[in-house]
């Protein structure tokens, strides 16, 4: 979400139209002449209908301080929070109201779509910077854990948003109705600067640029940024100047003062970056890493939602906790490397900058308790990333040392609790890992308490029948 003093529910009476979310059903007032072909369009989804309302207002008028012009297109599709939507095209000191749109839901991604059509056919460019304008989550979890909200663009009005994988979905017809992968995705929305974002919409974008951190609530600074563009200006450099003229606006330009984070992209470069996190994870996976992985994590940076950490600073902060396995520090390594080729400009800002002095570009998800939410195993990204398997390995990792531990002070409570999930999954992988571990440590290194050896061997016994039985 972007930062605002608090979240407001809308109680004004909407307005209702027949066509309520359908480009095809709305009032259609064409542009009075189809425009020509130019060399760049700025596509903006302005989803204001949420208590960001004034601040999207705001936004167009920055656009409006330099327009389009001869070479570039600047259009926005706007939701208001007490009104429909309408297109605009964004002129020098004008705002060209080009059709109403009635009242909308913003958070169905299809709209999205049908916005992206809406500019191939009538404002054709030979490339598009496609902007996603609302509140952002990343990974935030509700009172109840399993119940994760994720993703951007939440429509007060309809209480839908569109999601990670929804977000896959959306930039992939986006980049089949344009005919090319889009050229910049620009989120101006908080905490989406994340892996798991990259990797949604790896596959139809040239380059992203998000934010780490929750953003202010003006957001993006238009003017500065359009004011930066110029004619033959490749997609890398836009990218790169956006990051640049943000950052400058929030420390004492056009915005002011404020905390900022926000990183550009190549998109290009995130197959070899995943790669290499796959390395990491296995290596991992591979030893027994999980306090030290929890160490670091903990002197790691984290955003506003904590479950979201930098990924940079936390192998800053592991690497000393591993030297000498050179294979750990060689798979680290890799992904540094990667993530550094992925990242071509990242800027922090702000009067608490110390704190963000270490936000390296590129978040991921590693809760504290590694208490994985549900709903982030069913991610597309966790099906095809190691990341979720290493965090399930660390876990397993520290509830069987914990096991272990205790039962060497007479405690046999995890022990017990192993043989009952034995009996239900003889499979399973934690009760067979706290065998072997229990094994060790009891008949090689002699660990538990002579006074309780009878009571855990008849338990050590059961819990090795219990993984023979079918």
């Amino acid at each position: 979400m972007k930062k605002v003093s608090s979240i407001i529910a809308s109680t004004a009476l909407m307005i209702s139209l027949a066509a309520a979310s359908s480009f095809a059903a709305a009032p259609a007032k064409k542009p009075a002449k189809k425009a020509a072909m130019k060399e760049w369009t700025f596509a903006v989804f302005l989803n204001c209908d949420n208590n960001l309302d004034r601040f999207g207002v705001e936004d167009q008028e920055e656009m409006a301080r330099v327009g389009s012009n001869e070479n570039l297109n600047v259009v926005t599709l706007i939701d208001r929070e007490r009104g429909p939507a309408q297109i605009n095209y964004i002129e020098k000191g004008n705002i060209k109201k080009i059709k109403d749109m009635g009242e909308m839901d913003m958070g169905d991604y299809k709209e999205l779509v049908k916005f992206a059509k809406f500019i191939k056919e009538n404002y054709p460019a030979k490339h598009y910077m496609i902007g996603i304008w609302n509140h952002g989550s990343g990974w935030k979890a509700k009172q109840d854990a399993s119940n994760v909200v994720r993703g951007i663009s939440y429509d007060d009005s309809s209480s839908n948003h569109i999601t990670n994988d929804q977000l896959a979905v959306a930039t992939k017809e986006v980049a089949e109705v344009l005919g090319q992968k889009i050229d910049i995705i620009n989120m101006d929305a908080c905490l989406m600067g994340m892996s798991e974002v990259a990797y949604a919409i790896k596959d139809s974008c040239n380059y992203f640029v998000g934010s780490e951190e929750t953003e202010a609530g003006k957001g993006t600074p238009y003017d500065d940024v359009l004011k930066g563009w110029k004619q033959g200006m490749t997609p890398k450099q836009l990218a790169s100047h956006w990051v640049d003229a943000y950052a400058q606006s929030y420390n004492g330009g056009s915005q002011g003062r404020d905390d900022s984070t926000q990183s550009a992209y190549d998109l290009s470069k995130t197959d070899a970056f995943l790669d290499a996190l796959n390395g990491f994870s296995k290596a991992i996976m591979a030893g027994k890493y999980s306090e030290k992985v929890m160490t670091a994590a903990g002197k790691t940076v984290k955003f506003a939602y904590p479950q979201n950490i930098d990924l940079l600073h936390f192998l800053k902060n592991l690497r000393p906790e591993v030297q000498g396995d050179t294979s750990l520090i060689t798979a680290m390594d890799k992904v540094e490397k990667a993530a550094k080729a992925m990242i071509i400009n990242n800027k922090t800002t702000g009067r608490y900058y110390n704190k963000y002095e270490e936000a390296q570009g590129i978040a991921v998800y590693l809760p504290s308790n590694l208490a994985i939410e549900s709903k982030y195993l069913t991610l597309d990204y966790s099906k095809n990333v190691m990341w979720d398997d290493m965090l399930m390995a660390l876990r397993e990792q520290r509830d069987v040392q914990k096991t272990v531990d205790a039962a060497c002070k007479g405690d046999f409570k995890g022990l017990k609790s192993a043989i009952s999930e034995a009996k239900k999954n003889p499979r399973s992988r934690y009760a067979r890992a706290v065998l072997r571990e229990l094994n060790y440590a009891a008949y090689t290194e002699k660990k538990i308490p002579a006074k309780n050896q009878a009571e855990f061997d008849g338990l050590f016994k059961d819990l090795k029948g219990a993984m023979q039985s079918k």
